[in-house]
């Protein structure tokens, strides 16, 4: 028995983070659904939700307004949620005729003021983008132009992390996020994605329904075009740019946030599991989402049945391999300097952080905890 768990588990992990990718890379060669484009230039509202982000909303702001997508086709909702910084001041300061102030009161959470923002949104297209994120000039193009085509509901945005230093957790979080888009360029390839990065998306405003505000927002929208016969696809010339965090707890932390918030989306949202009415889509989720999230019970599972294999002397070498493996992710968390900037680290440290965050927002997810508000750590 303890020889089955073991050959289960490690299978069932392989497939998670190479079998899946390698399957999702082939079907994207030999079967590719193409975004079928012509000129397009629909209006445009751009919607920056925010809690207190007075540091960088004047940026951001003045990053949008250098977008080379015609002036008169575009607005700029500033969503505030309830900031009590001076975000609010920063805004009205600059009396841009573009730019609109809409102050949600009551500390609603994002997803909140994004459907407000939605609500009160004139743009044929919905583009969605973080306080702390940079646009290239073009995205705002790049983005609408995807929209030519009738099939697509959704589009994002592709993000680049800009490293703003070089130890562990800046060189992992980039490694994951190479890994992560291009796994999202072959399922949008094969047909849709199954949710967005937060920093830059794009939602056609007919096909936008509000969120529940305890939801993760930029994973929800795949599911909410997916029933409407739409599809998210990424657009790979729509840049935008974020700094990578560098501190290990900023990390987890987020890492578990986003995590508790997508189980509380899979378990609202379980009718998208079912392959027999959603299909490819349902498998996506199975595969990218559900697995990936119990990825540590699986690992724990193959863990003990190593170990009662290698008390009988079998399989020592394997648990030598994991044990290794763990090894290795602890000392990214040591906080000696000669360990800080190994690149050598960086990968099973961050795949070790990974797999914390999913335990943490598993044990939180069953407990019944749930996140609607939070504080900006950039």
């Amino acid at each position: 028995m303890a020889l089955l768990l073991l050959c289960t588990m490690v299978l069932l992990l392989a497939y998670i983070y190479f079998g899946y990718p390698l399957l999702m890379l082939t079907l994207a060669a030999v079967r590719p659904r193409p975004i079928r484009k012509h000129p397009f230039s629909p209006t445009v509202s751009v919607i920056v939700t925010a809690y207190n982000e007075r540091p960088s909303i004047e940026r951001k702001i003045r990053n949008v307004l250098q977008s080379d997508y015609r002036a008169n086709l575009v607005e700029v909702i500033v969503a505030s949620d309830a900031s009590d910084d001076g975000t609010d001041d920063v805004v009205i300061a600059m009396a841009h005729p573009l730019i609109k102030l809409l102050r949600v009161e009551g500390r609603k959470g994002k997803t909140a003021c994004q459907n407000a923002a939605a609500a009160a949104a004139s743009g044929d297209i919905l583009v969605f983008t973080d306080a702390t994120t940079d646009l290239d000039p073009s995205a705002l193009r790049a983005l609408a132009g995807s929209f030519s085509d009738s099939s697509v509901g959704c589009v994002a945005g592709r993000l680049v992390y800009t490293p703003m230093g070089g130890d562990v957790t800046a060189r992992g979080g980039t490694s994951y996020w190479n890994y992560e888009s291009i796994l999202r360029a072959a399922e949008s390839a094969v047909g849709s994605l199954i949710g967005v990065s937060g920093c830059l998306y794009a939602v056609r405003r007919h096909a936008y329904r509000a969120i529940d505000p305890g939801l993760i927002s930029d994973f929800v929208i795949a599911m909410v075009v997916r029933e409407q016969g739409l599809r998210t696809v990424l657009e790979p010339t729509a840049l935008c740019y974020e700094a990578t965090l560098e501190r290990p707890d900023q990390e987890l932390a987020m890492r578990v946030r986003v995590g508790l918030r997508s189980l509380c989306a899979l378990s609202m949202q379980r009718r998208f599991l079912n392959p027999l009415r959603f299909g490819m889509f349902a498998w996506q989720l199975w595969s990218h989402k559900l697995l990936r999230y119990l990825s540590p019970v699986i690992w724990g599972m193959a863990l003990l049945a190593n170990l009662a294999l290698a008390a009988e002397g079998r399989y020592v070498w394997l648990l030598s391999l994991q044990l290794a493996v763990l090894a290795a992710g602890l000392l990214g968390f040591v906080s000696v300097r000669v360990f800080a900037k190994s690149g050598v680290l960086a990968q099973p440290y961050y795949f070790l952080l990974t797999n914390l965050a999913s335990a943490v927002s598993l044990f939180r997810f069953l407990r019944g905890e749930r996140i609607v508000t939070w504080t900006p750590v950039r």
